[in-house]
C-alpha cells in the first residue's frame, strides 16, 4: 500500500530518519512486558482500549489507548486524557511500535480513517477514546467493470482538490510515500497530472489536509479506481480525476503549524517558517475569522529569552535583538506574539488575533523539539 499525504509536512519519526504515518497516544511506558500487560488491564476496567506495543529504541513496552494518522485527532486526544482524566502525563509518540496487536490496531485506525471520507468530515473524538469509530465505508457501487486485462504498472492521476461551497481550485504539495517503512517519498503538486507505480498491495490512501481545511482521506483501489472513489472519471487524455472536496475550518477547530519554528530560546521565526505563515495569512485574507495564536515549549525551565527588540526581520536573528530572562510561559507568549506581529505587518487587524502562551504545560509529544511549537484556534468564522 501506498500512503499519498496532500499536506504541508510529513510526518518524521523520532530518531528514525524515516518518515512514519501513525500517533499512538501513550500512557505508560515500562520495562516489564508483565508490567505493560498488567497495567493494560487495569486501563480497561477505565473503558480506554489499551493495547501495547515495545519501543526498541527505549527498550520499553508502551501502553496507548490511541492510533491514528491525524496528528490533529493525537494531540486532541492527549489533551483531553491530561486535562479530564487520571493520565496527566499522557504523551504522543510518533514512530514503530513491534509486538503485542500492533498490525491489528494499525489496520483499524486505517480503516476508520480512510471510511472518512464518505462523511466529506473531519474524524471526531465526541466519543473519546473509550469509543469506537463508526464512519462508513466510501466505495460506492461499480461505475464500469474492471478489464481482465494485466494490471498496468503504474497510472495517471490528477487528484482535483476544490473548496466545498464555492469549488475553488485548493493547491498544495502532494507527498508519496510507501507504506513501510515511509522511507521513499515523491513530491508533486495536487490538480496536475502525476504518474504513481502500481503499489504493492493494491491500494492507495491519500490524504488531504492543506491549511484552512479539515482532515480529508480516500482509499482507492488502484486496479479500478473508478469503482472505489464516488465521482471520480476518466479524463481526455487517460488520466484517472480523483475529485477530492475539501471542508474549511470552522469556529473551535485547531491548527497545528508543524513548520512554524524559532531559533532556539528565541521568539525568532527560522526562515523555513514564512511558507506556512503566509498560508496562515491566506486564510486571514478572509474577514471574518478571528483567531486566537498558542504558544508551547518543549522545556519549563527558565533561562535567557531573545525577542525580536527593534529588528523589522522576523526570520534571522540580528543585533537589534533584544536579550533577557524569563520564564518558560513567557517565551511560549513571545513566540505567540511574534507570529501575531507577522500578521499584523501584512495587513491583519490585530484585533482579529489574541495571544496565550503554555509554556511547556501541554509539552505532548515524545520528540521534544516538536513541543516548540504554535497552534491556532479559529475562534470566529
Amino acid at each position: 500500500m501506498f500512503v499519498i499525504l496532500l499536506t504541508v509536512a510529513v510526518n518524521q519519526a523520532s530518531g528514525q530518519g524515516q518518515f512514519y504515518p501513525y500517533y499512538y497516544v501513550v500512557v505508560g511506558g515500562f520495562a516489564s512486558q508483565q508490567n505493560a500487560e498488567r497495567f493494560v488491564a487495569q486501563v480497561h476496567t477505565l473503558n480506554y482500549p489499551a493495547r501495547y506495543g515495545f519501543n526498541t529504541n527505549r527498550k520499553l513496552f508502551y501502553v496507548y489507548v490511541r492510533v491514528t494518522k491525524d496528528k490533529q485527532i493525537a494531540r486532541e486526544t492527549t489533551y483531553r486524557l491530561r486535562l479530564e482524566s487520571d493520565f496527566r502525563k499522557a504523551w504522543i509518540y510518533n514512530g514503530p511500535l513491534e509486538g503485542g496487536d500492533i498490525a491489528k490496531s494499525t489496520a483499524e485506525a486505517d480503516k476508520a480513517e480512510t471510511d472518512e471520507a464518505a462523511q466529506h468530515a473531519p474524524p471526531t473524538i465526541d466519543q473519546p477514546i473509550a469509543g469506537k469509530d463508526t464512519t462508513q465505508n466510501n466505495a460506492t457501487q461499480p461505475i464500469t467493470s474492471t478489464p481482465s486485462t494485466p494490471e498496468p504498472i503504474n497510472k495517471t492521476f490528477v487528484f482535483q482538490l476544490t473548496t466545498g461551497a464555492d469549488k475553488r481550485t485548493v493547491n498544495t504539495r502532494i507527498h508519496v510515500l510507501d507504506k513501510e517503512p515511509d522511507d521513499h517519498v515523491e513530491h508533486y503538486n495536487a490538480n496536475e497530472r502525476i504518474t504513481v507505480n502500481a503499489p504493492e498491495k493494491g491500494k492507495l490512501v491519500v490524504v488531504c489536509n492543506p491549511l484552512g481545511y479539515k482532515l480529508a482521506k480516500r482509499t482507492i483501489n488502484f486496479a479500478d479506481p473508478l469503482q472505489s472513489i464516488k465521482g471520480a472519471f476518466i479524463g481526455t487524455e487517460n488520466e484517472v480525476i480523483i475529485p477530492i472536496t475539501l471542508m474549511p475550518i470552522v469556529r473551535g477547530d485547531y491548527i497545528e503549524l508543524e513548520n512554524v519554528k524559532f531559533f532556539d530560546k528565541t521568539a525568532i521565526l527560522t526562515p523555513a517558517s514564512e511558507e506556512e505563515l503566509t498560508e496562515l495569512l491566506n486564510l486571514m485574507a478572509n474577514p471574518r475569522y478571528k483567531i486566537r495564536l498558542f504558544g508551547h515549549t518543549s522545556s519549563a525551565e527558565s533561562g535567557e529569552i531573545t525577542t525580536m527588540g527593534s529588528s523589522t526581520n522576523f526570520f534571522a536573528l540580528d543585533p537589534a535583538n533584544k536579550h533577557g530572562q524569563g520564564s518558560a510561559k513567557e517565551l511560549s507568549r513571545q513566540r505567540a506574539e511574534v507570529v501575531k506581529a507577522y500578521l499584523v505587518s501584512k495587513g491583519i487587524a490585530a484585533g482579529r488575533i489574541a495571544i496565550q502562551g503554555y509554556g511547556a504545560v501541554l509539552a505532548i509529544y515524545e520528540n521534544a523539539d516538536a513541543n516548540n511549537r504554535i497552534e491556532v484556534e479559529i475562534v470566529r468564522n
